[in-house]
């Protein structure tokens, strides 16, 4: 039996090529105004002027009683703000007006704190002009007073 033999090709290691390094993703530059921004479950959120249905269906409104009650004794009462909602969904929908972003609110309504409620609640003030016009109208009572 004749063998045949067969050159045995030369051993080279094969250079596998190198893995392209993935440039570090840039951070986008901010916009919007810093101030008015808040973080919702883990999504940076900035609050701008609300939409005038969320004042036409009493939803915005609801700052007065965030203004004046504690959030726990808030969401404690048994109330009927009126129109059928208590003060959990009368929040929730409150919320939802302030960010204009149902879907975040809804995904993440448990997580959010009594201190993110504060300071949407001021931002929310703030950019729809509500302390200037209280200050206004204070001043306008004042000066009413004094000239009679």
């Amino acid at each position: 039996m004749a063998m045949e033999t067969k050159e045995i090709p030369a051993a080279e290691q094969a250079k596998k090529p190198l893995p392209k390094k993935t440039p570090a993703k840039e951070k986008k530059p901010e916009t919007g105004i810093v101030e008015n921004k808040v973080v919702i479950g883990g999504e940076t959120v900035e609050i701008k002027p609300t939409k005038l249905k969320y004042h036409r269906n009493r939803t915005a409104v609801f700052y007065r009683m965030l203004e004046v009650y504690a959030l726990p004794d808030l969401l404690a009462m048994d109330i009927n703000l009126g129109d059928g909602r208590d003060s959990d969904k009368a929040l929730m929908d409150w919320l939802i007006a302030v960010t204009d972003d149902e879907d975040l609110i809804l995904r993440h309504y448990d997580e959010i704190d009594s201190e993110t409620v504060e300071k949407m609640v001021a931002i929310f003030k703030r950019v729809n002009h509500i302390d200037e016009k209280d200050e206004k109208r204070k001043n306008l009572e004042v000066k009413g007073q004094t000239a009679n």
